[in-house]
């Protein structure tokens, strides 16, 4: 397997805490909370009488779901990988890693997608919302995949990223602001 067996480990495992529910639960009933108080300001401004008035509303509640997730998702996948690679540096078992007969390339893809594994099943648990986007009309399926495309190949990124910036960095506290800082930096410029 191309990941190895410290991201088969952590797929085994992970699914039994309960934690990942309460995760999954809160993160879609967080977008759906914005659908529904999304759907009162509208009907609450306005009248709805045709389809297109419907379809209007599709568009721009992907308009305003699309960049929540997409934050949402860029931040928790950057902490969730510098967070998993620190507590593997404060343990001091990243040393015991090292010495173990995985290659780099187990070794660096299995703690970045067992640190991602929870950013995954959010995504899947927030797929519904979007779903019920497309049923308001004015979004197409194919439009909500690319939506989930960009935020994978953003959580893929930042999750390097925040890898990268916890093997770099000693202490946890740094690594988690100097994360958070090349984050902002970055969607700022």
């Amino acid at each position: 397997m191309l990941v190895g067996p410290v991201f088969t480990r952590e797929l085994v495992t992970a699914p039994r805490r309960a934690r990942l529910f309460l995760f999954r639960s809160v993160y879609a009933g967080v977008l759906f909370g914005v659908m529904c108080t999304a759907w009162l300001i509208l009907t609450g401004t306005q009248t709805i009488a045709t389809i297109s008035d419907m379809a209007g509303f599709g568009s721009i509640l992907l308009q305003i779901l699309a960049p929540l997730q997409l934050a949402m998702i860029v931040f928790l996948a950057a902490f969730s990988s510098a967070s998993a690679v620190a507590q593997e540096k404060d343990r001091k078992t990243l040393i015991l890693l090292l010495l173990t007969r995985l290659n780099s390339s187990e070794l660096v893809l299995g703690k970045l997608f067992s640190s991602l594994l929870h950013v995954f099943s959010m995504l899947l648990a927030g797929l519904p919302v979007f779903a019920l986007a497309v049923l308001f009309g004015g979004v197409s399926f194919e439009q909500v995949f690319r939506v989930f495309c960009v935020t994978l190949a953003a959580a893929f990124i930042t999750g390097s990223l925040g890898s990268l910036l916890a093997l770099w960095r000693e202490k946890t506290f740094q690594t988690l602001a100097l994360t958070a800082l090349v984050i902002v930096a970055w969607m700022i410029g």
